[in-house]
């Protein structure tokens, strides 16, 4: 019964005290685990996006920092 299902939620179902005995438990035990894989995938695609927003932020930042370091018309070839 267990082939069904990709890998990861086979694994989720049959884990737990006692295995799914009727085809109805193993799929609201399937329908939970897929469900909360799902609410896995939103939190790192969440965790990403604001990693990646840091990212950008600091990108556009930087430029301004060592233009305001350096005097007009000075640039840090000056030998």
């Amino acid at each position: 019964m267990m082939k069904m299902f990709w890998i990861n939620i086979a694994k989720q179902v049959s884990t737990g005290s006692s295995p799914p005995t009727f085809v109805a438990d193993c799929i609201s035990r399937a329908i939970r685990a897929e469900s909360w894989n799902n609410q896995d995938k939103e939190a790192r695609a969440h965790i990403f996006k604001v990693k990646k927003e840091e990212k950008a932020m600091l990108k556009q930042s930087q430029p301004k920092q060592i233009q305001e370091f350096y005097p007009k018309g000075q640039t840090n070839n000056s030998s």
